[in-house]
């Protein structure tokens, strides 16, 4: 099948973000909350509530081309102390090429226990939610939530952002406290973070 005029441009190097980003959106819109990649302010304002002791790692949902991924490196987590769990097979390969001293988990965060080396369970300083909690139905959103406590050590809070002015997650049906620890007009489309506890 012959490229089309925007392929054939990059063919034999690697695509820019935002345009890889907009063609997998555009392939699985349901499972990407945005058109854009996240912006840098949105990264830095995560990386500050972000969680790690030494022993610990940081676990990402839904890296997409690495925009949050980079920024968590910035602020001083090791490669070896991240982890970026994504679904789709094509960013996957992306995040690989970019980020090749961070493993990258290619799955549904569903089976994240069944996806993450087994030492890690329990020492997950900081879970990230990346992914559109907020279009995932409730049943789903129990699973993911129930999944996240179990790797995490008890009493911790996992973050999640959203584009939306509300909390993304139905808290109180999924037996969360939540509090909104920041906020930036610096992304596109503007971005709330959130930490959820129990």
């Amino acid at each position: 099948m012959p490229l089309d005029r925007a392929e054939a441009a990059t063919a034999g190097k690697a695509p820019h973000p935002a345009w890889l980003f907009f063609k997998r959106w555009m392939a699985n819109p349901l499972t990407m909350a945005s058109i854009t990649p996240s912006s840098p302010a949105l990264g830095r304002l995560i990386a500050r509530n972000v969680r790690r002791e030494p022993d610990e790692v940081v676990v990402e949902y839904g890296g997409g081309t690495g925009p949050i991924t980079r920024c968590l490196l910035e602020s001083g987590i090791p490669s070896s102390r991240l982890f970026t769990a994504e679904i789709d097979p094509n960013l996957a390969s992306y995040l690989r090429r970019q980020f090749p001293d961070v493993t990258i988990l290619e799955g549904d965060v569903r089976n994240i226990r069944q996806m993450l080396p087994e030492q890690h369970i329990g020492k997950v300083g900081t879970v990230v939610v990346g992914i559109p909690m907020i279009l995932i139905p409730l049943s789903a959103q129990q699973v993911i939530v129930d999944e996240i406590f179990k790797i995490m050590p008890e009493g911790r809070y996992f973050l999640a952002y959203t584009y939306s002015t509300g909390s993304p997650l139905k808290h109180k049906e999924l037996g969360m406290k939540a509090r909104r620890v920041g906020f930036t007009l610096a992304n596109i489309p503007p971005a709330h973070v959130w930490a959820y506890s129990r």
